[in-house]
């Protein structure tokens, strides 16, 4: 059976993708029941890439990788040697490693607090593979490659406001209070 969120040809019966361990067992329908389902089943993540990513190199230091994502729409840094992706250190990680002795650790290197060997993606592959890893991953943030090569970031915020746009009648206004 062929997994519908990362397309990996997985041997019938099985009732977990051996790929990004979607739960197989009671898919009823891999093309998606409503438009939403079918349209983030078939829109690529490259789709998305729109907005301004950091790419720094080992060496960087913590400080000078939040300097170069102030003001940024994606609150993290890919630290890249060459083409090489090695990590990536995001705001969550500064608030929940770093926070209570940031001084002490602001001027190390990157790679010193990084996460190494992120979950990457391909530009190519389905946004709702995308949902399916931060989900099953518990992050935020996924770099993007495409032929092998860095092409950008996709986080959880760019994948809601891609479905806000698209799909303005999913959105209930508030209900307005007295």
């Amino acid at each position: 059976m062929e997994c519908p969120f990362c397309s990996y040809d997985n041997i019938d019966g099985a009732d977990q993708c051996a790929r990004c361990q979607t739960d197989l067992a009671n898919f009823d329908d891999p093309d998606g029941q409503t438009d939403i389902e079918r349209d983030l089943l078939n829109r690529p993540l490259g789709d998305l890439l729109n907005r301004a990513y950091v790419e720094v190199p080992p060496t960087c230091t913590v400080r000078q990788a939040i300097a170069k994502w102030t003001g940024k729409a994606h609150r993290c840094a890919i630290v890249v040697d060459g083409d090489k992706i090695l990590g990536i250190l995001t705001e969550r990680d500064i608030l929940a490693k770093l926070a209570h002795e940031f001084d002490a650790h602001a001027d190390e290197p990157i790679t010193n607090h990084m996460t190494a060997d992120p979950a990457t993606l391909d530009v190519e592959d389905a946004v709702a593979f995308a949902l399916n890893r931060m989900m099953n991953g518990g992050y935020r943030h996924i770099p993007l490659q495409k032929n092998g090569k860095l092409a950008g970031v996709v986080s959880v915020r760019d994948i809601l406001a891609y479905i806000t746009d698209r799909f303005p009648d999913v959105i209930e206004p508030a209900a307005a209070t007295a």
